[in-house]
């Protein structure tokens, strides 16, 4: 082995071990952020946003309606700020006594994200006020706002 073979196989080496400690120290630099442990409500006089621990990002913001008196039987547009892509599911839970109703509509967050969908009021619901509840599926998280049914 001449000088210059030598040379090259310690810079290669050198290069080797220079690679891997650059590559140990992106693994050590960068953990996983810790997993949220409690839960955030912020509340404005007719919209709440609650974020659960592991659907943080995920709940839906912003939430709105197209109206807010309504009969059984009217439609509204219920609209909001979500996650890219994630499933956003809609119901009518009352404010006080009642049963809330099940899913009236499924719709998906927009690339930009945003969302919106149309929703039916059910013909079972009693005069009073009800939350328009949105929670990505699977999250318990939720945005409301809410209705008056006259």
């Amino acid at each position: 082995m001449n000088k210059v073979q030598a040379m090259q196989g310690r810079v290669r080496g050198v290069l080797a071990l220079g690679m891997v400690a650059g590559f140990a120290l992106v693994l050590t630099a960068c953990p996983p952020p810790p997993a949220p442990t409690t839960t955030t409500t912020t509340t404005t006089s007719t919209t709440t946003t609650t974020i659960a621990p592991g659907c943080v990002g995920y709940t839906p913001t912003g939430l709105g309606v197209s109206d807010n008196l309504v009969s059984a039987g009217d439609s509204i547009t219920v609209l909001g700020f979500g996650v890219a892509g994630s499933q956003i599911e809609v119901k009518l839970v009352p404010v006080g006594a009642g049963t809330a109703t099940g899913v009236l509509a499924t719709t998906t967050v927009s690339p930009s994200g945003s969302w919106a969908t149309a929703i039916t009021i059910p013909n079972t619901v009693t005069v009073g006020n009800w939350k328009v509840t949105a929670n990505s599926v699977g999250c318990t998280g939720t945005g409301t706002a809410t209705i008056q049914v006259v």
